[in-house]
């Protein structure tokens, strides 16, 4: 009895300190299979890029009036590209879909790729996405980032294509990371589930006190989280690393023109890719 007792005793302190590591090599092999994700769709949206005259995803391509922000649907409108819908879902990411012909979207889009709604132009406001020459460092700049709570159908005409019954749709995401929301919802009673999972970005504390926008101060992949570069390479890092906002104005802009600097505006805008450094090393700004 007294041996038996020992083995028990034994098994158990293998078993306690066995399981977490078994838990991070299970989560390391999730990460991995992300980045891959993650990269493919890099490969798409490139695709796309050189079918279409060098101009990035521009999403939905419909008016102010109705909500719909830039990027939102760039998913469903690279869809050809991927085919695979298994390809925009994370294994970590534990988003469920909304309904059988929806599926988890666990990757945003970088809203800086598409040409802002200046000048307005009424309800015929279009917005078109960036020329590839338009960024300055590709290698520095993210593409597609990591999100939760975002399920779309992929393959209905109202991702990623104009429609007239938009409101209340579901789309896949875009942001850069300032708002206290990610645009990938048009129905104001659920967007707020719309989520950040890169934990907090550089440079800054989240924009309400209670960080709705995030899904943790950390992100989503032991601390950090994985995103793709403009020049189609997927990386982890640490959100504090990465620098958000609109697109800064120069390529030596610090963000929000901390310090100063002529010529650089200055709040809510990403370090340029020239100003980047310790602890910054990659930017949502594409100059």
């Amino acid at each position: 009895m007294i041996e038996l007792l020992v083995v028990i005793a034994i098994v158990s302190i293998l078993a306690a300190i066995l399981f977490p590591v078994f838990a991070q090599v299970r989560e390391k092999a999730r990460a991995t299979a992300c980045l891959s994700n993650e990269k493919q769709l890099g490969l798409a949206i490139l695709q796309y890029c050189q079918d279409s005259d060098e101009q990035y995803p521009n999403g939905i391509e419909k008016t102010r009036a109705t909500r719909i922000w830039q990027g939102e649907g760039w998913a469903g409108q690279c869809l050809p590209y991927y085919r695979s819908l298994t390809l925009t879902s994370c294994p970590t990411d534990p988003t469920q879909a909304a309904s059988p012909t929806e599926v988890k979207v666990s990757y945003g889009y970088n809203i800086n790729y598409v040409e802002p709604f200046e000048p307005y132009a009424g309800d015929n406001d279009y917005v078109s996405g960036q020329h590839d020459s338009a960024v300055v460092a590709p290698s520095k700049t993210v593409l597609l980032f990591e999100v939760s709570r975002v399920s779309v159908n992929l393959r209905a005409p109202q991702e990623g294509a104009q429609s007239a019954a938009l409101l209340g749709r579901n789309f896949s995401a875009s942001g850069n990371g300032l708002d206290n929301r990610l645009y990938a919802q048009t129905d104001a009673t659920t967007s707020v589930l719309d989520q950040y999972a890169t934990g907090y970005l550089g440079g800054r504390a989240p924009f309400d006190p209670q960080a709705t926008q995030f899904t943790s101060a950390t992100g989503r992949h032991h601390d950090g989280s994985n995103f793709l570069m403009c020049d189609g390479h997927a990386k982890w890092m640490r959100g504090a690393s990465v620098s958000s906002g609109l697109d800064a104005l120069r390529p030596e802009c610090a963000q929000d023109n901390v310090p100063a600097a002529p010529n650089c505006g200055g709040k809510f805008q990403a370090a340029g890719t020239s100003a980047l450094s310790s602890p910054l090393t990659a930017t949502f700004s594409t100059r």
